[in-house]
């Protein structure tokens, strides 16, 4: 049998037509792949570039005082590339300050870091027997030690034992109270109480301490602008003298009472 050595010149071609077209798709992968990891190189040599470096930290909101432990607080260096600063990190360390209510943290291309803090509002102190003096806001986080800049804050007679930074619970009550008295009520308040009551699910009771050594029990912490506004009636309506006891706990039906010895002297005098 003899065996077929030629090869018709036309197939020849084509195979050869075959060869070079797939050699031209290996190459045009090639310089595909090629052109994709010049880019990816150099969008990565762009982001470490010095041009887009930390340069300037902005924060907006905040005093000298303030602004310094806030700095401290984001420890950022200048100089590191800004792809690697995570915004997300920013904002959790400053909102774990006990006196930041909110921070938003932006990058600013091609080298800022803007961020502005919103500061907790000092609502109340808390003054209890163990003479450490907590600083509260409205929603009962402890944001700061007392000092003299908090003297002139509504007192709530609540011995405060949480962290900095923590909700003190007990002080929800008296403040709901000090957010329901108007100024001129505020001006004869010493001090707001509360005193919790006997069980884990039993409401405890608020009242006012004030000025001229009367109490006003407005019992659970309910109905509070009713109870105020009997409280306000009493005190701009009635002979204050001797007074010891304002009971607005029913605002519909207040009592008073008043101290026996004094009411006698009064009368003799």
């Amino acid at each position: 049998m003899t065996a077929v050595t030629d090869i018709d010149p036309r197939l020849r071609a084509r195979r050869g037509a075959v060869r070079r077209a797939e050699g031209r798709r290996r190459l045009r992968f090639i310089l595909v792949g090629l052109a994709i990891l010049a880019l990816v190189f150099c969008g990565w040599a762009a982001l470490r570039s010095p041009l887009l470096d930390l340069d300037h930290v902005e924060i907006a909101g905040l005093g000298p005082s303030r602004l310094a432990e806030a700095e401290q607080s984001i420890g950022l260096e200048m100089g590191t590339p800004l792809n690697d600063i995570e915004t997300g990190q920013i904002k959790a360390d400053l909102e774990a300050l006990p006196w930041v209510l909110h921070a938003d943290v932006e990058k600013s291309w091609p080298g800022t870091v803007q961020i502005e803090v919103v500061e907790r509002i000092a609502a109340a102190q808390l003054a209890g027997d163990g003479g450490r003096i907590a600083i509260v806001d409205a929603t009962g986080t402890v944001m700061a030690e007392g000092g003299s800049e908090h003297e002139a804050l509504p007192r709530i007679s609540v011995e405060s034992e949480v962290a900095l930074g923590e909700v003190e619970p007990q002080s929800l009550p008296g403040l709901a109270l000090i957010a329901s008295l108007p100024d001129d009520l505020l001006s004869w308040t010493e001090a707001v109480t509360y005193s919790p009551g006997p069980s884990a699910e039993a409401r405890g009771v608020v009242g006012l301490d004030l000025v001229g050594e009367a109490v006003a029990h407005l019992g659970e912490a309910t109905l509070l602008n009713d109870k105020v506004q009997a409280l306000r009636t009493v005190l701009n309506g009635v002979d204050l003298t001797c007074i010891r006891v304002i009971d607005v706990a029913v605002p519909d039906f207040p009592t008073i009472q008043r101290d026996p010895v004094c009411s006698a002297w009064a009368q003799i005098n």
